[in-house]
Order: C-alpha cells, then structure tokens, then sequence
C-alpha cells in the first residue's frame, strides 16, 4: 500500500499551505504570460531557420545549373557574351524565389583553368525589423564547373553573316544528308535543310537560324566559331618537281611528294599513288573522272591556282592524311586565294582519313545513294561553306583513336571535355 505524506492541520505550517495553494493560479498565469512569448519568438526562428535553409539549398541548385550550363559553352566562345548568358540564366532560375529575397548573380571564366563560377547572393528582411539576426538573412551559394568534355567540333562553315545579309553556311537540299552522330556541327550563319533532307549530329550550332529536320534541336544565335587553322601557313614551293598533263587510258603512275605543275585530269582507268609525303598541286584544274582512281598514305595534297575541283563518275579518292610534319592530320587543303567549290560526287570516296580544309572555298557532296567518308576512323571539315545535294551522306565518324593520324589541335578531341562540377 503507498504511503502518503499528509499534514497535521494543528501544524503551524497548514496556514501558510493554504495560502500558497489559494495563489498558485495566479502564478501560473503570469509564469505563462512571460513565457508565450520566449516560446513564439522560438517557433518563428525555427520557421525563418528552415525557411533560410530550403533557400540557400535552392540558391546551390541554381549555381550548380548556371555552372554546368557556362562550361558547356566553353569550348565555343570564352568570352564576356557567354558570363552575360551564364548570367540571366541564373537569375531566370532563381525567379521563384525573387518573392521574398532580393537575388544577384555574378559569373567569371577562367580560361586558363577552363572553369566557369557562377555566385548568387540572397537577401531578405527577418522578423522583429531585422534584429534576429541583425540587417536580416543573407545567403550565398557557388558552383564551378570545369569544361572537361563536350562532344568535339567535326564540321565547322566559318562564312560569317555581314552586316547586311545572314548567308546560308550550311545547306542540305533534294534528299541528302549529313550525319555526324557524335561530333558537333557548326554553322557561322545560317543552317538549313530542305524538308526531305536529315542531319544527325552529337551536337547542332548555328549563329543564325537553324531550320529543317535537324537532330538534336540546334541551338541557334550561337556565338561563332573562329577558324581553328586561321594561322597556319600554306606554304606552296613555286619550282615545279613534275609537270603534269592530262591523262586518258590506263596504267599506274607514283608520285613522289613535291610541287606537280599543270592541269591534273584523270579518265579511264588511270590510277595515281602518292607516295607519303607532302603533295603541292600548281594548277587551274582537278579533274577525277571515269573509273580513276587517287590513293596514297600519309599523305596530303594541298592545292594552289585551282579554278575548279571535281572528283565525280564512278572515280575512286582514298586518302590518309599525313602522321607528322606542319601538316599533321590534314588531307586536303586549298590555299587561301582558291573561293571556289571543291566538288565531290562519285561513290568511291569512302575513305577519307584527316581534315578537309577549305579556308575560304565551298564543300559540296552530291550524288544518288552515295557516301561520302563513311569507312573512314574519323574525318574532319573545315570549309567556308558545306552544301550536300541529291541523295548523297555526308558520313562524319569520330573514332580518333582508330588511327595513327593524329587530328589537329583545335578540333576533333582537343574540344571533347565533359563538364562537371569542380566545387
């Protein structure tokens, strides 16, 4: 049985117990009266604590959105244009928040360490006018990503837009196509693509419009790309080695590398070998026509005084571009003064290993069923302008490491670096 404790009512204490116990409502409730609001001022900064942090931890997704988005551009355009993007962009996915906080961005490039830091201040007035904490809640989130992937520049129409007219830098008409699964496709104007035509690409630019049955969804009113080769020398020696003439019939012919002098026309079934080295053509004409046939490994030709190039029929181009020397990784090149077109439309130019450069002339591929550069480990264009036509497939493959001709700096994987967020 539990024993309790009771009081004699003759104690001389019992008075005063009944006293305390007559008051203790009253203490109560001012006991309470100081505590409510102790106990509300608790709930609001509980409430304002985890409402600061839900924000700071939105503010860190924001930044690290704007930075992967930033070094996504980098390898396109470092400059100021892409902060000022980088930017608004932030500041557009921070919109839900602009309610109650007062946002800033800020985006620096690092071009050296091929970084983009994106930072986003927060504030906003807290309860009491600011004294808890004093001046009200400040908040900051950064993110830097750093440019160490992308998918690698493959094809690249350098004709910028003047200031009166946006040409067309790229154009697929009829029912051709251009595929490039895995590279990046950039146009320095417009791109367009008639309605029965495709380009597939890893990645689309073009700094106009885009239009036509492109894949993926091209970005447009992208910056331009600068010409990656705009500082190479093209140096043509002018002392003649072979003077060529035309050739009709059959046989076989090896040139040893230097400078050919005369119109270079081949019919029938004449083959020409190159032997490894550097090949300098000093004439108005390149004509491959019939069932000819242009070969060699490590080698590449390089044209001067051209007028026209034509490689068409049933003609045979297959060419590895060269494994060393100033031209390392090249194939074909024009000279700077050649602005006319480089034409290839026979079905037996399937293998064409190095970069095509055509500073200031016009690639077109054309032909009925044909492709063009598809058993090749990778190909690369450089042309002020690319035109596809007829049923013809321009076939732009990637495989760098599956061969043992190296790919120039500025393109190809020098350009392929993932992003991902450094901090």
């Amino acid at each position: 049985m539990p024993l309790i404790a009771t009081m004699n009512p003759r104690s001389p204490l019992a008075p005063h117990l009944d006293r305390f116990r007559q008051s203790r409502g009253g203490s109560v409730i001012v006991v309470l009266s100081l505590l409510l609001p102790i106990l509300a001022m608790a709930a609001v900064g509980v409430a304002e604590m985890t409402e600061v942090t839900l924000a700071r931890a939105k503010l860190q997704g924001y930044v690290d959105a704007a930075a992967i988005r930033g070094a996504g551009e980098f390898g396109v355009d470092q400059s100021a244009a892409t902060a000022e993007r980088v930017r608004l962009y932030a500041d557009g996915e921070a919109e839900p928040l602009r309610k109650r906080w007062t946002i800033t961005s800020a985006v620096a490039i690092d071009s050296a360490a091929r970084t983009v830091t994106v930072v986003q201040k927060g504030h906003r007035a807290s309860f009491f006018r600011n004294m808890l904490p004093p001046g009200g809640w400040t908040i900051e989130a950064k993110a830097t990503a750093v440019r160490t992937a992308r998918k690698p520049l493959c094809v690249l129409a350098s004709q910028e837009p003047t200031r009166l007219v946006t040409p067309t830098a790229i154009d697929l008409d009829n029912n051709s196509a251009i595929t490039a699964n895995d590279c990046l496709v950039q146009s320095n104007a417009n791109l367009t693509a008639a309605p029965s035509t495709s380009l597939w690409a890893g990645e689309v630019r073009a700094v106009g419009s885009a239009t036509g049955p492109v894949r993926p969804a091209p970005v447009t009113d992208a910056p331009p790309m600068a010409d990656p080769f705009a500082k190479m020398r093209i140096d043509v020696p002018l002392l003649c080695d072979t003077p060529l003439s035309i050739n009709i019939g059959s046989g076989t012919i090896y040139l040893n590398p230097g400078v050919h002098c005369g119109e270079l026309s081949l019919l029938g079934f004449t083959t020409i070998v190159l032997l490894p080295g550097d090949h300098y053509f000093l004439g108005p004409y390149l004509n491959v026509l019939g069932n000819s046939v242009i070969t060699g490994t490590d080698v590449v030709m390089i044209f001067k005084g051209l007028i026209s190039a034509q490689v068409i029929g049933m003609s045979k181009l297959e060419i590895e571009g060269r494994k060393s020397g100033p031209y390392a990784g090249f194939a074909i090149i024009t000279d700077r003064d050649y602005y006319g077109d480089f034409a290839i439309s026979t079905s037996n130019a399937r293998k064409i290993v190095g970069t095509i450069y055509l500073p200031n002339a016009s690639l077109t591929v054309a032909g009925f069923g044909n492709k063009v550069a598809d058993q090749s480990p990778w190909t690369v264009v450089v042309a002020r302008t690319l035109r596809t036509m007829g049923s013809a497939n321009l076939m732009i493959n990637a495989n760098y490491n599956s061969s043992t001709v190296p790919v120039p700096s500025g393109v190809g994987p020098s350009k392929d670096q993932p992003v991902r967020l450094a901090q």
